[in-house]
Formats: structure tokens, sequence, C-alpha cells
């Protein structure tokens, strides 16, 4: 199994969304038709939706790390994680990128988009990590952890320059110990890294936007999990003793407006689901043959994380056998809930 290979971002506005990622990143637009009525029905959509605009952006170097860009028109919306602080957890945190300079990107994020961030671009090192960084805050719940490495880390860098795509995103969570569970317990995930930064201020100077005093001194425990345990489309979980948020998990689901499913590919999945729900897994949408432009039909399934993220597993589906099978594949696993 891979790890992350395409993010979905519900928005109020798709080429207010789309403009700076394709100006100053790199990525490539790629108009589509309107979602299925078969992806409206995986991703729970409620009745009266009068149709799911949408478009992939395709980053520089590959196909991999896309971002699929959504508009759910004629339904009340609101953002999953409104006026949201570092703290709070529930849903999808951020999306990492790297970049050949962090603080010429977020300066133009800033001057022609309008964008903001937690804190100001800074330099620090933890383990491996010689970078600078901020965590930049777009329209729509787009947050963007960008980094730049000073130091070639011992993995393989993606190519890129302004951006590069998608190669981690971060959760905000209520319990490391109970996420952790899910990913490695549940879904058989590795943990490559599980950590706690309470000695320093927080990573650099205020990349997170914790306060001072208590950046001085809070535990910030951190873990990066992985299906195939290596950096590259993984989820990092962090969660921050001692404050008090609030909590968005409930509100982590379409059509609200932010950071909605990470999408995953995976070979053998009728198996794969099939093992999950032995250990335990329930899911959100069942195995079902989904129409997902521009790769035509695929089987998929997706499951909720302990503090409301959304993981969608597909397969490139044969259209023929699948049709003979009924299309429908719920018996397959057992029933949503």
């Amino acid at each position: 199994m891979s790890g992350i290979e395409e993010v979905i971002l519900s928005v109020f506005d798709v080429d207010r969304a789309c403009a700076p990622l394709v100006a100053l990143g790199g990525y490539r637009r790629v108009d589509l038709p309107d979602a299925s009525a078969s992806q409206a029905a995986a991703w729970q959509v409620p009745a009266g939706c009068a149709r799911i605009e949408q478009v992939l952006l395709v980053p520089p170097g590959g196909t991999r790390g896309a971002l699929r860009v959504v508009c759910f028109h004629g339904l009340e919306r609101t953002l999953i994680r409104p006026s949201q602080r570092t703290w709070d957890t529930g849903g999808i945190f951020d999306l990492d990128i790297f970049s050949r300079d962090v603080r010429s990107t977020y300066r133009r994020l800033q001057q022609e988009y309008g964008w903001t961030a937690f804190g100001e671009p800074v330099d620090y090192v933890m383990g491996e990590f010689d970078v600078t960084q901020v965590v930049a805050i777009g329209p729509d719940g787009l947050v963007l952890a960008i980094i730049e490495p000073h130091t070639p880390p011992s993995f393989a860098l993606p190519p890129f320059e302004a951006m590069s795509r998608i190669f981690n995103s971060t959760q905000m969570v209520r319990s490391i110990d109970a996420a952790l569970a899910f990913y490695c317990g549940t879904l058989g995930w590795k943990a490559m890294v599980d950590m706690t930064i309470d000695d320093a201020v927080e990573p650099g100077a205020d990349v997170l936007g914790v306060p001072m005093p208590a950046a001085r001194t809070c535990a910030r425990r951190v873990a990066i999990v992985h299906p195939e345990g290596v950096n590259d489309g993984s989820i990092e979980l962090i969660e921050i003793a001692g404050f008090e948020g609030r909590d968005y998990a409930d509100r982590a689901v379409a059509p609200n407006v932010g950071l909605l499913t990470l999408r995953l590919s995976v070979s053998a999945i009728r198996a794969y689901a099939q093992e999950i729900a032995d250990r335990g897994a329930i899911f959100h949408s069942p195995l079902g043959l989904v129409e997902t432009a521009p790769y035509g039909p695929v089987l998929s399934f997706s499951v909720r994380a302990p503090d409301g993220a959304i993981l969608d597993f597909h397969e490139p589906a044969s259209r023929d056998a699948e049709m003979k099978r009924g299309g429908v594949l719920s018996t397959d696993v057992p029933p949503v809930g």
C-alpha cells in the first residue's frame, strides 16, 4: 500500500482555491466533470446537492500528492475548523510541502493572495531536520506547512522548486495513544516516529503559534505513521498537552469546507477491507464501485480516524468484472456502523 496519493479539499470557491498553487507552486490544473452519483454516495453527501464541481491540481514532477478541489453546490456548508488554533483537535489540520525558499513563497502568498500564518517563518533543528518552516493559512480551511530543508534528510525528497507535491498531512489529536491504536493496530500501519518535545520552544519559535511562556514547557507528543513505514505520503499526529481547545471531529464530513479526505491506493482491496474489519474497523462508506474522474471505476471504501479524519482506500477496477458482480460490494465487508 502506498501513502497518501491524493487529498480532497472542500471549498466555497474553486478558482480562488486553485490560483496560488497554480501560479506559485507550479501545480497543473485539470478541470474534471462533476463528481458522479456514486462518488456523492461514497462521500455521504446529503440530499439536495445540485452538483459537485471538481478540479484536480497535479503537482510538479508526477501525479502523487495531488489535491482534488471540490465544491458542493446547493447545500448549507460551514468550515470544518473555523477560527482554528493549533491546539484545536479534529479533522485534518494541514498539508506538508517542500519549498526552495519559504520566506519568499510565504511573502507572495501574503501579498498576492491574502494568506496569513500561525507564526512567522522560523529556522530550527529537530532530529535530522535542519529547516525553515511556516504554517500558512489560506481560505477555505487550507493550511500548508511549507518547509525549506537546509541539509538533505535520510529519505529522498520529491522534486520541487517553489512547492513540492504533498508529502505529509498533520492531524491534531486528543490522544496519540488512541490514534496510534487505530493507525497501527486497526489499519496495520507502522510508526516511524513517536517522541515528546517538552524542553524547547515549540520547534523554532512560533511555527505552531503556541503562546509564551507555555511554549517553553508544554509537552507536544509527535508521531508519524505510514502503511509501509516510510516518510513519504505519511500522516503526522500531534497532541499538545495542557491546552483546552475546541474539537471539530464531528464537522469533518461533506459538504463542510476544509481538508476533507486523504486518499490512498491499495492492492487486494477486498482482502484489506476484511482484514481491518476483523480488527474492529467501522466503515464510513462500504466497499463499492465508484466512478472517479479522471481514473474511471475504482473499488473504494473509507474509514474515519478517532479524531474525525476520513481515509479513503481505492483500487482500480475492471468495469466489466465489477458490473458482473453487481457493482455494489458492501456485502463483502460488514456494513457501516
